[in-house]
């Protein structure tokens, strides 16, 4: 199997080469599953019949398949606007479910954070994080992880909360070089899968910009890997993975250092924000293999190990020498398609259009010259694959019931918990929000209009999930959210959905003197839809105002 090397080289790999705009939905199809799923086939097909070609050959099954996650940093579902995004805790399920089905021996380890969104809570939200990090410790122990190197946001709220989640989670921390308020992590543990013993050894560097986690000491993390080495290689491993939580400069040179691995799963030392990581590309260093799944369960990293002869030196299957060539060539050829589909839509000219057509024919024409890899003729190795976590590969039914009863307990919580707040009061001599009603008593195209379009619905959208009283969404909601004269997550009545005065400003003053044009903002900096909600992760990476716009303007509102 080849690997992740940009969002969308999956798909061009295993889908034709037909243009198509950027924002197009990308289904991923992991290719080692369909070859397992064919071989399998093939094993169980009647004799051929004479003069029939003779069958292909069944590819090769692994001996065992290790998955690796990265932070998921609480990151039970995405938010956003757009359809078949990256992430969500019930398509991850979805997915490992379907892949055991093979039969293939395997087990599921990460690195990083995995329960909460950041290393500190305030606390208005630390309810609403604990019942969040319940639901992704619960969740993780369907997709069955086996163990984890912690980062520092799994401290958030406190070493006995870790404690519980880890034992809810069903999944061991490991973390050598830590003492103290460690939550009950150990150095290493050995797992057998398919017939292999595995070593698994955890180290962590949970610093958030030089600042440790409260009761925690750090030791030295090279010592603590090879410790943790020779105890599992006692213990009869035959192979040992090491997973590191740090920065990923700091973990490159801990695998540098640390030798007799096979494989070293990489995760984040912290979290912080929302903002998606973009994958990260493997790297083969001595003779282990060295990954990262991205933050956030966008991605799970999937390692197909073959043994051969009993060998656990494994060789690159995957062709990670050429990655470097073949990821420029599909970054230009991503490029080129998001620039052809914007000079069709924009009417340039038949030839220059023609012309830019050639030179994307001649750049996939270079990408599949760049042969995928073949099998080694002789000894043990491995290939890699990072598969996107998205909608299309499904929802785990236990799952996805376990979310929506989150979304309803933090739902009723909430809305007695935060029953009495209140907007900022309005500073004298300035405005505050009146709602559409009082808008529309003028400008009634506009808001005849307004009622088309999604924005109108935003509110709507929330109710019908349980999530209108949900600090994590009704920001991006309702109309002026936490500003004075506003909104808050209960103080809401008429000021539901994205309003007018979310992008014309607060209008009493409007309001109260129509007349004096000055008091309103006529046509809104269009930068404001980007840095309030619609940036990434909220949207596609490709998404930008200019495109959505125009969506917005119609009769009496900007026509």
């Amino acid at each position: 199997m080849g690997f992740w090397r940009t969002r969308s080289h999956r798909l061009r790999a295993r889908r034709s080469d037909s243009p198509r705009a950027p924002s197009a939905p990308r289904p991923w199809l992991l290719v080692g599953v369909a070859a397992l799923a064919a071989g399998a086939a093939l094993i169980g097909a009647p004799g051929c019949k004479r003069g029939s070609s003779p069958p292909a050959p069944a590819a090769p099954v692994p001996s065992l398949r290790i998955y690796a996650l990265g932070g998921a940093a609480g990151a039970i579902e995405p938010c956003g606007c757009v359809k078949d995004m990256l992430g969500g805790v019930d398509h991850a399920a979805a997915f490992l479910s379907q892949q055991r089905k093979s039969g293939v021996g395997s087990l599921l380890v990460g690195a990083g954070p995995m329960l909460f969104a950041d290393p500190t809570i305030p606390p208005a939200q630390r309810t609403q994080a604990l019942f969040k990090a319940d639901t992704m410790a619960r969740s993780l122990k369907d997709l069955g992880l086996v163990a984890w190197a912690p980062g520092a946001n799994d401290w958030a709220l406190g070493e006995a909360e870790l404690a519980r989640l880890r034992t809810e989670s069903g999944a061991a921390l490991l973390a050598g070089n830590l003492s103290g308020a460690t939550a009950g992590a150990r150095a290493a543990q050995v797992v057998e899968v398919g017939g292999h013993k595995v070593g698994l050894v955890g180290v962590s560097l949970p610093d958030v910009r030089g600042a440790g986690v409260e009761g925690i000491q750090v030791q030295s993390a090279e010592e603590a890997l090879r410790a943790g080495h020779a105890q599992v290689t006692a213990e009869g491993a035959d192979l040992v993975v090491a997973l590191v939580a740090a920065h990923r400069g700091t973990a490159l040179r801990l695998a540098e250092s640390a030798r007799g691995y096979q494989l070293v799963v990489v995760g984040k030392g912290y979290d912080q924000g929302e903002a998606n990581d973009p994958p990260f590309p493997p790297s083969v260093i001595g003779d282990a293999l060295v990954v990262q799944a991205p933050n956030h369960l966008q991605g799970v990293g999937v390692v197909d190990l073959y043994v051969r002869d009993g060998s656990y030196r494994f060789a690159d299957g995957s062709g990670l020498a050429l990655e470097e060539e073949r990821s420029s060539l599909d970054r230009r050829i991503e490029e080129l398609e998001a620039r052809l589909s914007e000079w069709q839509r924009n009417g340039a000219s038949s030839e220059e259009i023609e012309a830019r057509r050639k030179d994307l024919a001649e750049l996939r024409a270079r990408r599949a010259r760049l042969a995928e890899p073949s099998q080694p003729t002789a000894g043990s190795y491995f290939r890699y694959e990072l598969v996107q976590v998205r909608e299309s590969l499904g929802a785990d039914a236990q799952v996805a019931k376990r979310l929506e009863a989150y979304y309803k307990r933090v739902n009723e919580h909430n809305r007695e918990a935060f029953a009495d707040a209140k907007p900022p009061p309005v500073p004298e001599g300035q405005s505050g929000y009146v709602g559409v009603e009082q808008c529309s008593t003028c400008h009634e195209a506009a808001r005849k209009f307004w009622d088309g379009t999604p924005h109108a619905q935003a509110y709507v959208t929330l109710e019908r999930e349980h999530k209108q009283f949900n600090l994590d969404c009704v920001s991006c909601h309702v109309t002026g959210y936490d500003k004075p004269g506003g909104s808050t997550v209960t103080h809401v009545e008429g000021l539901e959905a994205v309003q007018c005065e979310n992008c014309h400003g607060p209008g009493s003053r409007h309001v109260a003197n129509p007349t004096d044009k000055t008091l309103i903002r006529r046509v809104p900096d269009q930068g404001m839809c980007a840095s309030a909600c619609h940036h990434p992760p909220h949207v596609a990476d490709d998404w930008q105002v200019s495109d959505a716009w125009p969506k917005i303007l119609g009769p009496g509102h900007g026509r």
